[in-house]
């Protein structure tokens, strides 16, 4: 299906009745975020899971919905959303880091509203083009806590694995930043230590 055009129409009135009748049993896990109306009237409530800070975007009819992410889209232009099947959104949103290989798919859009980039991003002789690619369309995600070496540093790191236009695998890591914002702090081609979870979902995805 197409995406489908909406916009952010309430953040202050939570309403929980399409996640109570999809999936009741996880009430406790969710945070309601926001309201969307789509092009066609359609209304999807925003629920973001308080461990993985992955989001179900859920209408009153128990379809589900991924927002679709586009680095290149004004701040003041609509944003997008794809119907997906909901029982499969719900395994991606729930899955812990150690399983997310088994259920991220490429067709899952990060939240991330814009890149940001540190100087370090691009030391490798990465440009952002092949960055900015391989996150768009990473095969999976992982979650590592920030390096003992640096007690400094304590947002949690985000690696994106996937390929560039030319099919080279990368490693990208990243941190969210305000606003939904990602901060791209460092980028390379594919290391050892990445391979056998790249190469598993690699199969998987096959």
């Amino acid at each position: 299906m197409r995406p489908r055009k909406g916009r952010v129409v309430n953040y202050e009135h939570p309403v929980w009745e399409p996640l109570i009748r999809f999936v009741p049993e996880h009430m406790g896990d969710f945070m309601w975020m926001h309201e969307v109306e789509l092009e066609d009237g359609t209304r999807l409530h925003a629920y973001k899971h308080w461990d993985t800070r992955r989001y179900l975007h859920l209408d009153h009819g128990s379809r589900a919905f991924v927002f679709v992410w586009d680095e290149s889209r004004d701040v003041e232009e609509p944003s997008e959303y794809e119907e997906v099947e909901p029982q499969w959104l719900l395994e991606v949103v729930l899955a812990q880091p150690e399983d997310r290989a088994n259920v991220f798919r490429q067709d899952v859009s990060p939240e991330f509203k814009r890149l940001r980039w540190a100087r370090s991003a691009t030391r490798h002789r990465i440009s952002r083009r092949r960055i900015r690619f391989a996150i768009e369309h990473s095969f999976l995600v992982l979650e590592e806590d920030p390096p003992s070496e640096r007690p400094g540093a304590t947002a949690q790191r985000l690696v994106f694995l996937g390929e560039d236009p030319c099919q080279v695998p990368l490693e990208v890591m990243a941190i969210e930043i305000e606003n939904g914002n990602l901060r791209v702090i460092h980028a390379m081609e594919l290391r050892p230590r990445y391979r056998d979870a790249y190469e598993e979902v690699r199969r998987w995805d096959r």
